[in-house]
């Protein structure tokens, strides 16, 4: 997105924008930092572990951020 603004192509970081923007937006579904490390997890980044005091992403909120991953194509 960064690329495309410093390259004067506003039509494509509006494209890019509103298609990232229910993963920026799910991605506070919960506490941070909890969905951002699920998500990094779920993309195999790290490791899918947790320490106190943070607690795992509740389970209809890990598919909801699954989802949005999916849907962005980073799944």
């Amino acid at each position: 997105m960064w690329d495309a603004v410093a390259a004067g192509r506003w039509d494509r970081a509006r494209a890019l924008h509103y298609k990232l923007l229910p993963l920026s937006e799910g991605l506070f579904i919960e506490s941070n930092p909890v969905p951002v490390k699920s998500a990094l997890a779920m993309m195999g980044r790290i490791a899918d572990e947790l320490r106190p005091p943070l607690y795992p992403l509740a389970g209809p909120n890990r598919e909801k951020v699954r989802g949005f991953l999916s849907q962005v194509g980073l799944l």
